[in-house]
């Protein structure tokens, strides 16, 4: 009787180190879908399968993405390069307000050139990439977005209640 509660005890042992590694090796691609823009990969694989974008045009929205991309890489670079900046003007539990509206106005002014080089780039795409009928399917995606960011604020709102 011992010797069958120590295999099934050893069956279930095995049965959930299996599982346990399965989930482990997998868990990283489950979650890394939304860091790429959807489950089908790159920001630029979600727009072109939305978009029914052609090779030709993939080609070039990588050629604009990479003709501004040293205009933005030194932005981001400047708002991410010191970290916990903003958390300095807290050391040792003296809150230095000063320091810390400073930082922020700096941060933002940095924030407000990346968003400009955002719509710039944005623009560029739409107007010289996409035909009409695609335009009309960028704009229903945009107003797609804008309404899941306004339901989802709207939850947010309401759960505080």
């Amino acid at each position: 009787m011992k010797s069958y509660l120590y295999l099934t005890g050893a069956v279930l042992l095995i049965t959930a180190s299996v599982i346990g590694i399965a989930r482990a090796q997998h868990s990283p691609a489950r979650y890394a879908w939304c860091l790429r823009g959807g489950p089908g990969g790159l920001p630029l694989s979600f727009l072109s399968r939305e978009l029914d974008l052609s090779d030709a045009q993939r080609t070039q929205i990588k050629l604009i993405l990479a003709t501004e991309r040293p205009t933005v890489t030194p932005l981001l670079r400047q708002l991410l390069g010191q970290p916990g900046s903003l958390s300095a003007s807290d050391t040792d539990g003296a809150f230095d307000e000063a320091k810390a509206r400073a930082t922020a106005n700096q941060q933002a002014v940095v924030l407000s050139q990346l968003l400009i080089e955002r719509q710039r780039l944005i623009s560029k795409i739409y107007n010289e990439v996409l035909t009409p009928e695609q335009r009309i399917k960028a704009d229903q995606l945009h107003q797609r977005m804008h309404g899941r960011v306004e339901a989802f604020l709207d939850r947010l709102e309401h759960s505080a209640d």
